[in-house]
């Protein structure tokens, strides 16, 4: 494996409404170039946009979100969320070869390290996913990453964990615990920031920068309309994650 330090900074769930408009009140695309425009986000080696890209999959949404990446100097790879329309989503980005029947899903080499990313914008990660990650990780001789915009795990998040955790978290959970490469997992979608111990495994649950939620109500309660996203720095023997906000 490459003794280069990887950087890949993830942003997630930025909620983009039908172009510049405020999504519940919230300039979403201010937050959204806050992130992509910050010191942290610049030099990177890969962006991540862990899905969620869209507020109700105006294709406006997409557009400026492409229009966002055209001049971005550094390559970047996208997942659907659960807010998000793939077929709309394919008319504005280059993910043809990533589209599997209905799902995003593929395998991003860089640099001598290898990244997955699973498609759950349905609520669930599909049985074919889960096998072609267990055939592909085990061609890996070095340690692999995993993105999907679902965390895998319950989280301590009453109102996300009660009303919309991934729907096939055991069979995920019991798939992922066979990579044994695989020791760091990230995802979005909780609009909070967390770091939960699975087993061997760590997920790495981004924020969001649309907004925070309240992780200690099981109702919706905004905690904070500043935008988050964090920095993934991955040596030949460390993976080490920054959590920034506004």
């Amino acid at each position: 494996m490459s003794s280069k330090i990887l950087k890949i900074g993830q942003i997630s769930d930025i909620h983009i409404g039908n172009g510049a408009e405020l999504v519940q009140g919230i300039d979403v695309c201010a937050n959204f170039r806050k992130a992509l425009d910050s010191d942290s986000m610049q030099n990177l080696d890969l962006l991540v946009l862990s899905g969620d890209l869209s507020e109700n999959s105006d294709p406006g949404a997409y557009e400026y979100v492409a229009s966002a990446l055209k001049d971005y100097k550094s390559p970047w790879c996208i997942i659907p969320g659960n807010h998000d329309d793939l077929n709309i989503m394919r008319k504005y980005f280059d993910i043809e070869s990533m589209i599997h029947g209905d799902r995003c899903f593929y395998r991003y080499d860089l640099k001598g390290k290898t990244m997955f990313f699973l498609d759950s914008g349905c609520g669930n990660v599909s049985q074919e996913q889960l096998t072609w990650l267990q055939e592909e990780a085990s061609k890996i001789k070095g340690e692999v990453i995993l993105f999907m915009h679902h965390p895998p795990c319950f989280c301590g998040h009453r109102f996300m964990d009660l009303r919309y955790h991934l729907e096939n978290m055991v069979e995920v959970q019991q798939a992922l615990a066979g990579i044994n490469n695989l020791t760091h997992i990230y995802a979005g979608h909780y609009h909070h920031h967390f770091e939960v111990n699975m087993g061997r495994q760590i997920v790495h649950v981004a924020p969001a920068t649309q907004f925070q939620i309240d992780p200690n109500v099981p109702y919706f309660n905004l905690k904070s309309a500043a935008p988050g996203w964090q920095l993934i720095e991955w040596g030949e023997k460390f993976v080490e994650t920054t959590v920034y906000f506004e």
